[in-house]
């Protein structure tokens, strides 16, 4: 499962080519996931006013599609392994709605994944970013004032809590992805360390990842030179 941000100018043409020759080349199949179903709320947490995040955050979503098929096609992937998915059309699945209501009470319950996750989601408004001098987490999207007039920097709880909307859409993929696409395994792939890792894939609690569910971090290393 590798899973493109919008919004995230890692994912170019040429990285995701090189990304998707080698899971093909590796592995029986490979499912394609943009996490959609938030991202006007991660754009609200970072300052844009309602309007122009949903705007902004529907012409990163249609931008990805085609950076996609084109990286499919030069990496001459066969049309019949081609599959990506919007999260929001996944997330209408009897198993995605268990593992979000689960990440929820997690959220709930548990006051230190509460508080990690808040901490990973801070990292998505611009003032929180500063203030910590780390870069926002692998899976947050991220944006300009230039973009439709942000304000930079939601401030308080209020943008904190919408920017965790998107790590808590991103996360059941990476607790039971399995489960979702109805396949015997998976490995979910990320260009760079997620901060809820050790809580999903080494501990015991009510986010342990799935047995037959694994991540691996996959790095480009020609973008990196």
């Amino acid at each position: 499962m590798i899973g493109v941000s919008p919004g995230n100018g890692y994912f170019g043409i040429p990285t995701l080519t090189r990304m998707f020759r080698w899971a093909h080349a590796t592995f029986g199949r490979v499912d394609v996931i943009v996490p959609d179903r938030s991202l006007a709320s991660n754009y609200r947490a970072q300052g844009y006013p309602e309007q122009a995040a949903r705007k902004k955050a529907r012409t990163e979503v249609s931008c990805v599609p085609r950076r996609v098929r084109r990286a499919w096609e030069r990496g001459e992937i066969p049309e019949e392994h081609r599959r990506a998915h919007l999260l929001s059309d996944l997330a209408r699945s009897d198993a995605y709605e268990q593992l979000h209501l689960r990440v929820r009470n997690a959220l709930t319950m548990d006051g230190r994944i509460r508080a990690l996750c808040r901490s990973l989601s801070a990292r998505a408004v611009p003032v929180a970013a500063a203030a910590s001098g780390t870069p926002g987490d692998p899976g947050t999207a991220t944006g300009s004032a230039e973009d439709g007039g942000a304000e930079p920097g939601g401030t308080g709880g209020d943008a904190t809590a919408l920017a965790l909307e998107y790590l808590i859409d991103e996360l059941p993929f990476f607790i039971d992805t399995p489960s979702i696409l109805g396949v015997p395994s998976s490995l979910a792939c990320y260009h760079a360390p997620v901060g809820f890792a050790d809580l999903l894939y080494t501990e015991d609690g009510p986010l342990h990842a799935a047995a037959n569910q694994g991540f691996v971090l996959l790095k480009d290393h020609v973008t990196q030179q």
